[in-house]
């Protein structure tokens, strides 16, 4: 069902999918902090081991019954001798259990705290957001959208065929934005000395517009036909190669055991005895030919793939710790301006820094493109003139006199998933005017250890940055 082979243009466009698919990957950092967080709160005991493995005690009823509810056939088991999260093996280490989607475990741990969960998502949330990504605040829906065929489960429902979680931006000028893959993760939940300016912002009279509504119409409108072309133009292309396929295959055995029950009843009426009478190779035939025909309509229904509603899963009201701090409520902003709320000039300094690291980028030969609104953990992907593989660049614009960066937990997790591929970009600006960038390739050495489910950013010294990129004056790039 391949073809025979690609295009140079194809395979560069799978590499760069491979690749983004690489730096934005769940396992092993989501998964691990999920489940370090969700498995004592389910009831279970988990141990330390080697590096990187754990022991899992007691693994508590509610778990181990689980596997039947949700249809699994491998049972989950009481105790775990040893359960690890990255698949690298280590020479000597004992043999572990990869806690992985599709692992028994990890899917009743899943199942577990979405049913005990699933109502504090639709009572919504607030969050305070300490990137400031915005100056006042916004809400945040996420929407559950699926697309089917026109097969049917064997209870009757449509069958599913790709379900995505989507996530929809709202203001209170009424304009919807894509989130992006998982906006919440940079944001925390409030202190106690924020709730008066939370109390401001939850009585803004915005908020008792019908946002479902509208976060609705963005999807249907934008995010759902996107979706739909993406798995349609992937699904047809292979459902018309099983269908040439199946035709080619079934269509050449039914003209076979044609010919083959002609030649038969030829021997029989010169008095043979064949060992296949012709009456039961016209049975194989119109067998096949039946076959044949269930097939196609089959793949014809397979070929009807169509949206369903988007289904509101959860909302929170997304407030900037900088908003706040403009209230009275103390917040902790980031380094390079915390003594200025002044939105505007931050604007200024991070347009400055990304103008720099594309002018560089493009004199270093590379091309360049900025994804900073789609909050993918970087704001630039750079792909190389010579290798073609791409490069993911946070930019991080700072005054000259800044002592630190504040990187979020999007930004260090992609670090650990693409490490080389990975950059860190420091430009210091001073009165508009955009120093020399300092390149600081694989940074997730210079974050230490792997951020905890709640930790939502990690402030990095700008001299440690300095240090760790070597000179900062050098012509060549990373």
């Amino acid at each position: 069902l391949t073809r025979e082979g690609l295009d140079p243009a194809s395979v560069q466009g799978v590499r760069e999918e491979m690749e983004r698919a690489a730096a934005r990957r769940l396992q092993p950092h989501h998964i691990r902090s999920f489940f370090e967080a969700a498995f004592p709160e389910a009831g279970g005991v988990a141990r330390a081991r080697e590096r990187g493995r754990f022991e899992l005690t007691r693994v508590p009823p509610n778990l181990r019954d689980r596997d039947r509810s949700i249809g699994r056939a491998d049972p989950v088991l009481p105790r775990y001798r040893r359960v690890c999260f990255d698949k690298a093996d280590v020479p000597g280490r004992p043999q572990a259990a990869l806690v992985a989607p599709g692992h028994p475990l990890l899917d009743a741990l899943v199942d577990l705290t979405l049913e005990r969960h699933r109502g504090l998502l639709a009572r919504g949330a607030v969050l305070v957001d300490e990137t400031d990504r915005h100056d006042v605040p916004r809400v945040l829906v996420c929407l559950r959208h699926a697309l089917r065929d026109g097969r049917t489960t064997p209870d009757g429902r449509p069958r599913s065929v790709s379900e995505r979680l989507q996530f929809v931006w709202l203001d209170r000028e009424g304009r919807a934005a894509d989130g992006g893959p998982a906006p919440y993760l940079d944001c925390r939940p409030p202190r106690d000395d924020e709730r008066g300016g939370l109390a401001a912002a939850l009585a803004e009279p915005w908020l008792d517009a019908p946002l479902e509504d509208r976060a609705r119409a963005h999807a249907i409108a934008d995010l759902v036909p996107r979706h739909l072309r993406e798995v349609k133009d992937r699904r047809l292309s292979e459902i018309g190669k099983v269908e040439t396929a199946v035709k080619e295959r079934l269509r050449r055995e039914i003209v076979y055991l044609q010919h083959r029950a002609l030649e038969v009843e030829a021997e029989e009426r010169a008095g043979r005895k064949p060992r296949l009478n012709s009456w039961n190779l016209r049975r194989q035939c119109e067998a096949l030919t039946d076959r044949l025909e269930l097939r196609l309509a089959d793949l014809e229904r397979q070929r009807d793939v169509a949206p369903l509603p988007p289904e509101i899963s959860g909302a929170a009201l997304v407030v900037p710790a900088a908003w706040l701090a403009r209230l009275g409520a103390p917040a902790e902003t980031d380094a390079g301006f915390a003594d200025s709320a002044d939105a505007a000039a931050r604007a200024e300094v991070e347009a400055a820094a990304m103008n720099a690291i594309m002018e560089r980028e493009r004199a270093l030969g590379h091309e360049p493109r900025d994804v900073s609104a789609e909050d993918r953990g970087y704001d630039v992907e750079s792909r190389e003139a010579k290798t073609g593989r791409l490069r993911f660049i946070e930019v991080k614009g700072r005054r000259a006199d800044a002592r630190a960066v504040t990187v979020t937990r999007n930004e260090m997790l992609a670090a650990y998933n693409a490490r080389d591929a990975y950059i860190l970009a420091m430009v210091p600006v001073e009165h508009s005017f955009a120093h020399k960038p300092v390149y600081l390739s694989d940074p997730a050495r210079l974050f230490g250890p792997e951020p905890g489910f709640a930790e939502v950013s990690r402030a990095i010294s700008v001299d440690a940055i300095r240090r760790a990129a070597g000179d900062p004056t050098r012509e060549e790039g990373p």
